[in-house]
């Protein structure tokens, strides 16, 4: 199954918080890494966020 998602969640190299990006219309992981990479850089990590999704907590 292909997760396709608006919302998604990334944490770059060195960074201790997830930052979030937002799409017009559901995209995959795939496409999602493709835009952080064209506009942040590359990812460490990717989480797709759907509606009925709680709110994310990461700590150290």
């Amino acid at each position: 199954m292909i997760v396709r998602r608006r919302t998604w969640l990334y944490r770059l190299s060195g960074q201790v918080f997830a930052q979030q990006i937002a799409f017009e219309r559901p995209v995959t992981a795939a496409i999602a890494r493709k835009a952080l990479r064209q506009t942040v850089g590359e990812p460490k990590e990717l989480w797709g966020r759907g509606l009925i999704d709680s709110a994310v907590s990461l700590s150290h």
